[in-house]
């Protein structure tokens, strides 16, 4: 019998190959076309999807996507007359899981539609190689891999023990 990591969510099924589990966050998406914006989620980015709830027409009522676990994205439908956001009004931060040098080649090769792009990988000063990407609707997504630099590791080491110090 295995026991359960308890900081872990039940795993109550597996759908599509993704197990189903109480979801702790994940990001809502609106958009004019769903099939357009979770194929390129799927093309560019390697999310797969979930689940696919039917609608009306051809346009589903939510799309599940899937990256990693915990990086879930929820697509559907925008109301009539809802104005989706300019690029920087929204962002979504997620750890990329690999190389951060090689998701940006994997989206740069996926033709660009709408407002979507693939901004330069950099180096942090916090320790992380990220590459921002910007979805087809305008929307913010930071993807990012841990690194370790000894000298910017030795200086975030003694901010930190020196915060711990004012502290009662």
């Amino acid at each position: 019998m295995t026991t359960r990591d308890q900081s872990e969510p039940p795993v109550f099924q597996v759908h599509n190959g993704f197990e189903v589990y109480p979801m702790p966050m994940f990001a809502a998406m609106e958009t004019a076309d769903v099939n357009a914006l979770a194929r390129w989620y799927q093309d560019a980015l390697g999310f797969g999807i979930m689940f696919k709830a039917p609608g009306p027409d051809d346009q589903p009522m939510v799309v599940h996507l899937r990256r990693r676990k915990y990086q879930d994205v929820l697509v559907r439908p925008a109301p009539p007359g809802c104005v989706i956001r300019e690029v920087g009004s929204w962002s979504l931060c997620l750890q990329a899981g690999e190389d951060v040098d090689q998701l940006a080649r994997r989206a740069a090769a996926v033709p660009a539609i709408g407002k979507a792009r693939i901004d330069p990988v950099t180096d942090t000063p916090w320790n992380t190689r990220q590459v921002p990407i910007v979805d087809p609707d305008g929307r913010l997504l930071v993807f990012s891999q841990p690194r370790f630099d000894v000298e910017l590791t030795r200086r975030w080491r003694q901010a930190l023990e020196a915060d711990r110090g004012t502290r009662s």
